[in-house]
């Protein structure tokens, strides 16, 4: 029965070809939508559930009193933590990215071989208990290992690459020096983690090496309670039977004994966060938010809802053309179940036909959305075996969603009425009713598509021209390798270099630019007329006197900083965020009062700055304050150049990068400019437009064969009706507004629905900016008129060959 039903189906696919081809192509881009989230979701839900007790697993963040938090912790609290927190199996401190982007060179260098590799990723400073968290595979060497000052452990991975032909064991002694200065022997190897992991770290150089000497100091920020690195890290693993909560209570305690004395507002608090979070948790730097996950499934729903209605509305249109072969099977005893059966069998080939090209389209999509989909996510996944389980189960669920409502509109015809052309003519059935209100559903996903892609086009739009109270043209950022060696580093050298370029209106060394990604805080304390108040969450930079001219910054009160090395109290600006959170509203009484913070013990405010942003339009002006570089830590070189045009600029891009190979002819030239670091902020914003677009793309091209087949409906329902008409005079203008005017109505009653659910969506994505754009009243006309424009266009071509045809081809059975 299952091969004669399918032998039927295939006759009846050759019968009506265009209307099969639209079904499947409307099917497969719905599908191959589908299949693209779902291995986009699969792939995020797979991150790190390979740790042995991942339930047990979990790091320890700062939480911060106005509700903020930040994934890295005090370089004071593990030791604490470790000394004072019962029910804690095993504790493991670590500091990510020490180096910045990082030179390493091995022995094969002294011998005249290619030893030296720039720009190297995935180090972290570890201790032993490291791999009891995460553990891998020894290949040399044992996690002891890292217990010694001065010691390196590599993954299989680096070692291919450092050190290509030699076994693991031949390795153990090798020298890796890093950023020429920082030496270290080779102690073990391990094998990579094949398995989805945030914690994909290759290099790590024991801890000690940077806790027992001065090189701590010089990476990171002075040891503080309150001072607040991302980089440093501690993971610890409970004890069976033991409570998270209990721990966490335990280490907020332990937080509060260390900060006796402090503002309440401003009091900082260790927090347990699972393992299971932190892929998640885009707050605490985390890659991708559980809610969006959910929404990209929610499209995926709605995409392959708008195929299935598609279908309907199709399959539908043809059930004219269909009537008598049912009434003719009828007729012969066929029953409503068999009939249903069949029709089915017909839908599910024709589901599997668009599955196959959904697949084809796949690859496609993905170098399409490249810049959404994950930077691991292959076409490899839909190799795995939940790929075909997920399109089994995908095809069963789009063959009933499509083909259980056109069967029984089908199976309710009468043989009789069928067979004497005596079927009724009215549209105000309720199968009629049904397919308008689909109609109606499918322009009202389409548009509030289409509203939202407007409004986050426009906030994109703001966020990338709004002032922000820095200069944003024709500023370049150049990496200084040697960064790490304070004063001795040649940065001095080669800004006394280009100095001489004649393009360069300005230079300043600092920490970083006032708005960069990531994220540097302190903790600020005012002595105030003998009192401390102690204000959390303050960003900070460090920088020389140039940092200001460069970057447009102006002075509300004072003077700029000044730089000197021997001076016992450092110079330092606030912003007027800060001031205003010291109660004070003069900014000239801010002038001479002392702080300490960040890198300095003890400084004195000798200016007020204007406020300005320090990150993206998400999140609000903070507390900031730019210390004086005095102590020589500045790992970035900005550049102002004069020039109106990206030619110019490259230009003389080009004369600094020759002066800067002059004096670090063994460094790679790293430059980025302050208009693209800004840019890089909103990437998520900029991919979430573009998927946006395609799927509002995708859902307007569905409505549109939707509106197709609905119009086609009514054609060959009314083809007699037409021929009178034309007899009696009616003109092709008149018979097209006749066809038109009732699906004109449904466009207008959908743009009505979609207004109110496309503003409470937009408003709701804004919400989470803290500087937003008006969703402005022009964005709903256009959306409406647009996408009205596009269905009059559908109606037009289609309405227009009915309204053309000869009425004796329609009036001849008559």
């Amino acid at each position: 029965m299952f091969i004669k039903n399918l032998q039927f189906a295939l006759r009846n696919f050759g019968k009506n070809k265009i209307t099969t081809a639209i079904n499947i192509f409307g099917l497969a881009v719905g599908i191959s939508a589908a299949i693209v989230i779902f291995l986009i979701v699969r792939y995020d839900y797979s991150f790190d559930k390979w740790e042995p007790q991942g339930d047990q697993i979990y790091r320890v963040y700062t939480s911060f009193s106005g509700g903020d938090g930040n994934y890295g912790i005090s370089l004071l609290a593990p030791a604490a933590i470790k000394e004072k927190v019962s029910g804690i199996d095993v504790m493991s401190q670590f500091l990510v990215d020490p180096f910045y982007n990082t030179t390493v060179t091995t022995d094969a260098h002294l011998q005249g071989e290619k030893g030296i590799f720039q720009n190297v990723q995935g180090i972290i400073g570890a201790d032993d208990q490291y791999f009891k968290i995460f553990p891998h595979k020894w290949l040399a060497g044992s996690p002891a290992s890292l217990e010694k000052l001065g010691t390196v452990v590599i993954t299989q991975k680096v070692a291919e690459k450092f050190f290509p032909d030699r076994s693991a064991a031949a390795l153990i002694g090798q020298r890796l020096v890093f950023q020429d200065t920082i030496s270290t022997v080779i102690a073990g190897v391990v094998a990579d983690i094949k398995a989805h992991t945030d914690f994909g770290n290759q290099i790590f150089i024991s801890l000690s090496t940077f806790t027992k000497t001065s090189l701590l100091n010089a990476v990171f920020s002075t040891p503080n309670w309150t001072n607040v690195d991302g980089n440093s890290q501690c993971f610890i693993r409970l004890q069976k039977g033991v409570k998270a909560a209990n721990v966490d209570a335990q280490i907020r305690k332990l937080y509060l004994a260390h900060q006796k004395g402090a503002d309440p507002k401003s009091v900082q608090s260790g927090r347990l966060q699972p393992l299971s979070d932190i892929h998640f948790n885009t707050d605490l730097d985390g890659k991708v938010s559980k809610s969006t996950l959910r929404n990209l499934a929610g499209l995926a729903i709605l995409l392959l809802l708008l195929a299935a209605i598609n279908f309907i509305n199709l399959s539908t249109a043809q059930s004219t053309v269909r009537a008598k072969e049912i009434g003719v099977r009828k007729t012969f005893g066929g029953s409503n179940r068999q009939i249903i059966y069949q029709l089915l069998s017909e839908i599910l080939l024709i589901t599997t036909f668009a599955a196959v090209l959904a697949l084809l389209f796949v690859p496609l999509l993905l170098h399409v959305f490249a810049g959404f989909i994950p930077g691991g996510l292959s076409v490899l996944e839909m190799l795995r075996p939940s790929m075909l389980l997920f399109l089994i189960v995908l095809i069963l669920l789009v063959t009933l969603l499509a083909g259980l409502y056109p069967a029984l509109v089908l199976t309710r015809f009468k043989p009789a009425a069928v067979l004497k052309n005596q079927m009724t003519s009215s549209g105000k059935t309720s199968s009629g009713r049904i397919r308008e209100i689909l109609i109606v559903s499918q322009f009202v996903l389409a548009q509030v598509f289409l509203i939202i892609v407007c409004v986050i086009g426009k906030q994109i739009h703001y966020e990338l021209n709004k002032d922000i109270g820095v200069r944003k043209r024709a500023i370049a950022s150049v990496f200084i390798p040697d960064f790490t060696k304070m004063h001795a580093s040649k940065s001095s050298v080669l800004v006394a270099q280009l100095s001489h370029i004649p393009q360069i209106e300005n230079m300043t060394l600092c920490t970083k630019a006032p708005i960069a990604s990531g994220w540097s805080s302190t903790a600020v304390t005012w002595f105030n007329k003998g009192d401390k108040q102690v204000f959390d969450d303050v960003h900070v930079r460090s920088a020389d006197n140039a940092y200001l001219p460069v970057f447009g910054l102006q002075l509300v009160a004072g003077s700029n900083l000044r730089v000197d090395t021997s001076a016992a109290v450092t110079d330092v600006l606030i912003n007027e965020s800060l001031l205003r959170q010291m109660g004070l509203h003069d900014p000239n009484q801010a002038v001479g009062q002392l702080i300490s913070g960040g890198p300095s013990d003890s400084a004195r405010i000798v200016g007020v700055l204007k406020d300005f942003t320090t990150m993206s339009l998400h999140n609000p002006i903070y507390p900031t304050v730019v210390f004086a570089g005095n102590g020589g830590f500045a790992p970035t070189l900005a550049i102002a150049m004069s020039g109106n045009t990206p030619a110019q600029w490259k230009a003389t891009l080009d004369k600094v990068k020759k002066a800067f190979k002059q004096i670090y002819p063994y460094k790679d030239f790293e430059a980025s400019f302050l208009d693209e670091t800004i840019r890089n902020l909103y990437q998520s914003d900029i991919r979430l437009a573009a998927l946006l677009k395609w799927a509002t793309g995708l859902a307007i091209f569905i409505s549109c064969l939707g509106l197709l087949g609905l119009v086609s409906f009514m054609a060959n329902k009314r083809t007699k009706e037409i021929g009178i008409r034309k007899v009696l005079g009616a003109s092709v203008q008149q018979i097209i507004l006749i066809l038109s005017k009732s699906l004109l109505r449904l466009i207008l009653i959908a743009s009505v629905i979609a207004i109110p659910i496309g503003w409470y969506f937009s408003h709701k994505w804004l919400y989470d900016f803290a500087f937003k754009t008006p969703i402005s009243w022009w964005i709903f006309c256009i959306s409406g008129v647009g996408m009205l424009g596009i269905a009059m266009l559908v109606l037009w071509l289609r309405t227009y060959r009915t309204a053309r045809a000869n009425p004796l081809n329609s009036l001849k059975e008559e």
